[in-house]
């Protein structure tokens, strides 16, 4: 096989990849509740406003638990007349292709083996990290992208030493930082490499290291800074120490069988599948003692960078309040690291080793690989086909073609709109709507005190502008908000119209007004 008609082979699987990631999005990607925040700051950014989202009364309010890279990219595909929904899926599928395009190149650099660079490309279209983060809205695939490229640039930085190659370096990593925090990982990998990878004597080395450093983070540093002046904080995250124990980190290793195994396989025996993990880690382990450590600074860059990704992860866990989970979506990057080291350890074993002739034994060998292979995307066939059926997460069917939301967009509305769903009522339709008021504080769990009076500032609101509240009957949507039934017990409402997904209500003229609350008096009494 020539480069070229493997240039072609790759172009050709990434391209048939990107048209089956589309095909299976019909229902758009799947919206959680960080997607819902992306698309509506994307919305936001298209409408002018800037890099907004709504706050709990149905005002933009400037947005710092998320950086700003991922939404300003579904703006951009979104200029091209799509609807920042369409503008994410598109962005999504773009970097579904370049991530197994870009893995491809680098275990080309790293292994010269054309074979091995077709495997990792494939299965960078077709493991369900990959898969699960690329249905989603979400930061990882660009994040992932932006890191792995800026890598490359470094280690191409290592061959020449060109300033030009340390500067695009530095910018592509920043990038990466400002598509998601952990990104400080990548800039700390390239500080790190720079120092230990390094062809110049020390003195150049550490004076590289701290230019890019610097450099790299300039941005990170900006938009903090801009956060503390628009919001008074930082990051909008609160501190403590309370590192995790040994009990904390068995999902991870879940999380890790779900690389490999099929889905369903051992779930009533866990224990079978960390095994398998663990026999062919080991089997890795072996392999990389009896050949060394790849000499590809490709892979050591690599895995380099999953060392220092997850030692920041636990450092994360233990000093930030927000709760942390080593799923899929979080150990997605490690994956990619690891999946580069390990076919680039495995590569230069089997042409050390295996002989010309056929066996019985290397014959059995290709028979386990190739179920690996297979077994390894059975659960990414699984989600693709959920998300064509039916969608995932906020993009099923029932979503998506909500009465109500169908009404939120198209109606009119002269006053404020109240919803247990604000925040997807304004990703979707571009409509504002405040939050109705939390019966519990979802920070402690504990009643909110102020809810009575927040009820009856939102009675207020209703009246003096002749506004609505949308209700969404879907399950677990806002666990601390109070029901319908609940509502009614504490308003006159007047439903208008029922759905069936939900309900729009009004509050009854004043005069009924009057009456239910000489009720609700003479009932206390």
């Amino acid at each position: 096989m020539s480069s070229s008609t493997l240039c072609a082979a790759v172009l050709g699987l990434v391209f048939i990849g990107a048209c089956i990631l589309l095909i299976s999005t019909p229902w758009g990607l799947a919206l959680h509740q960080d997607s819902i925040v992306y698309i509506g700051v994307a919305r936001s950014i298209l409408n002018g406003h800037g890099i907004y989202f709504l706050n709990e009364v149905g005002a933009l309010a400037p947005v710092t638990v998320y950086p700003p890279l991922y939404s300003v990219m579904i703006a951009v595909f979104s200029m091209f007349g799509l609807d920042p929904l369409d503008g994410a899926r598109a962005t999504s599928t773009f970097f579904f292709a370049a991530n197994a395009a870009l893995v491809a190149f680098i275990t080309y650099r790293a292994t010269s083996s054309k074979i091995a660079t077709l495997l990792a490309s494939y299965l960078a279209l077709s493991a369900f990290p990959m898969v699960h983060i690329h249905l989603q809205a979400l930061s990882e695939p660009m994040f992932i992208f932006l890191s792995f490229l800026g890598f490359c640039l470094l280690v191409a930085y290592f061959s020449d030493s060109q300033p030009r190659m340390l500067c695009w370096a530095a910018l592509t990593i920043a990038l990466s930082s400002l598509t998601r925090y952990v990104g400080i990982a990548t800039i700390l990998t390239g500080t790190v490499a720079i120092l230990w990878f390094g062809k110049q004597y020390w003195k150049k080395r550490l004076i590289d290291a701290a230019t890019f450093f610097g450099f790299s983070s300039l941005p990170l540093i900006g938009w903090v800074l801009r956060n503390y002046s628009l919001a008074g904080n930082t990051v909008n995250r609160t501190f403590g120490f309370h590192p995790p124990g040994l009990t904390d980190l068995v999902p991870a290793t879940d999380t890790i069988c779900q690389w490999l195994l099929p889905v369903g396989w051992g779930d009533s025996t866990p224990w079978v599948n960390r095994v398998i993990v663990g026999a062919l880690f080991l089997s890795l382990v072996w392999i990389c003692k009896k050949m060394g450590f790849p000499r590809s600074r490709y892979a050591q860059v690599a895995g380099l960078s999953v060392l220092i990704y997850c030692g920041f992860l636990l450092i994360s866990w233990s000093i930030v309040d927000q709760p942390l989970y080593f799923d899929t979506r979080t150990l997605a990057f490690p994956y990619v690291g690891v999946m580069i080291v390990a076919v680039s350890i495995v590569t230069p074993w089997l042409r050390a080793t295996r002989p010309r002739a056929k066996s019985w034994r290397w014959f059995g060998f290709d028979c386990l690989i190739i179920t690996i292979f297979m077994a390894q995307s059975v659960l990414a066939v699984t989600w693709l086909r959920e998300s064509y059926s039916n969608g995932l997460g906020f993009s099923t069917g029932r979503w998506r073609t909500s009465e109500l939301m169908k009404f939120a967009k198209t109606a009119n509305f002269p006053g404020t709109i109240f919803s247990n769903a604000p925040d997807y009522i304004y990703t979707i339709t571009g409509n504002r709507a405040a939050m109705i008021p939390r019966k519990i504080d979802p920070n402690n769990g504990l009643p909110n005190k102020r809810y009575s009076d927040e009820i009856t500032e939102m009675k207020e609101r209703l009246l003096k502008s002749n506004g609505f509240i949308l209700y969404f009957d879907t399950e677990n949507r806002l666990w601390f908000l109070p029901s319908k039934d609940e509502l009614e017990m504490k308003l006159p409402l007047q439903a208008i119209k029922t759905a069936t997904d939900g309900t729009i209500y009004t509050l009854r003229n004043l005069t009924a007004v009057v009456e239910h609350e000489k009720h609700a008096v003479g009932e206390l009494h």
